[in-house]
C-alpha cells in the first residue's frame, strides 16, 4: 500500500468512525465501497471488519447497561449462522464482482434504512432472516448493519439502546468473522499493519463521535448517513461495471 493510499485509508477511518458513533451503525457499510476505490476490496474488508469490530467494541462497552441482552442474544445467535455462507462467496467471488455485489448491496441497503423506521414490528423469523442476512454480509462485504438495523428499528427501540444493541451484535459477528478470516489463511501483514497504523485515526473517529451525538439533530444525522453511502454505493457500482 502506497503513502497516498494509506492516507486515504486514514480519512475513511475518520470518517466511518465518526459516523458509527453519532449514530450506531455504518462504520463498514461507508468504509468498505470507499476504501474499494483504492485498494483491493478483499483488504478493504478485512481491514474494515477489524476496525469495525474495535469500534463497535468500544461502543458496546460504554453502553453495556442500556443493551437488550435478550435481542442481543437472538441475533448474534442468527448472525453466526449466516456467517459460513459470507466466508464461501468472501474467498471464491472475483475482486471486481466483489464490487459490484458491494455497490448494489450499500444501494439496496439503503433502501433498507429509509424503509425500516416506519415498519410496524417485523417479526421472530424475520428477525432471524435478518440476523442470517447480516452474518453472510460481514463475512463477504463486512456490511452487515442494514439487516440489523432493519429488525432493530421496528421495535421502535430508543436511540441509546439501539445504539448499545448493535454493537454488541456487531462485536460478535466481528469477533467470529475475524477469527474465520484468520482459520482461512485470509489474514495478511500489510492488512494487519495497515489496520494497526489507522488505530489512533480510529480512536479519534470514536471520539469525535461521542462528542457529536449530543450536538448533532437525529434525523439530520441520519439523512446525511444516507447521502453518504449513497454515493459510495454508486462509487462502488461503477468501478466494478468499469473493471
Amino acid at each position: 500500500m502506497g503513502s497516498v493510499d494509506l492516507w486515504l485509508l486514514l480519512a475513511v477511518v475518520l470518517l466511518a468512525a465518526t459516523v458509527q458513533n453519532i449514530v450506531g451503525f455504518g462504520f463498514a457499510l461507508l468504509a468498505v465501497p470507499i476504501m474499494a476505490l483504492f485498494i483491493d476490496t478483499h483488504d478493504g474488508v478485512v481491514i474494515a471488519t477489524f476496525l469495525g469490530f474495535i469500534s463497535s467494541g468500544f461502543q458496546a462497552w460504554s453502553g453495556r447497561r442500556e443493551a437488550d441482552y435478550a435481542v442481543v442474544r437472538k441475533l448474534s445467535f442468527s448472525c453466526l449462522l449466516g456467517i459460513p455462507l459470507g466466508l464461501v462467496v468472501f474467498s471464491s467471488v472475483d475482486v471486481q464482482v466483489l464490487k459490484v455485489l458491494l455497490g448494489v448491496g450499500v444501494l439496496c441497503s439503503v433502501v433498507f434504512l429509509i424503509k425500516g423506521s416506519s415498519l410496524p414490528n417485523t417479526g421472530a423469523w424475520l428477525e432471524w432472516m435478518a440476523g442470517i442476512l447480516s452474518g453472510a454480509l460481514a463475512a463477504s462485504l463486512s456490511t452487515n448493519g442494514p439487516p440489523l438495523v432493519f429488525a432493530l428499528q421496528s421495535r421502535k427501540m430508543p436511540i441509546a439502546r439501539f445504539r448499545a444493541t448493535i454493537s454488541m451484535i456487531f462485536a460478535v459477528s466481528g469477533f467470529v468473522t475475524l477469527l474465520s478470516f484468520a482459520l482461512l489463511r485470509k489474514v495478511s501483514q500489510d492488512q494487519m499493519g495497515a489496520s494497526l497504523i489507522a488505530m489512533p485515526v480510529l480512536l479519534v473517529g470514536i471520539f469525535l463521535g461521542r462528542r457529536l451525538q449530543r450536538l448533532v439533530n437525529e434525523v439530520a444525522s441520519r439523512k446525511f448517513v444516507l447521502t453518504l453511502l449513497t454515493v459510495a454505493g454508486i462509487s462502488a457500482l461503477i468501478t466494478g461495471l468499469n473493471g
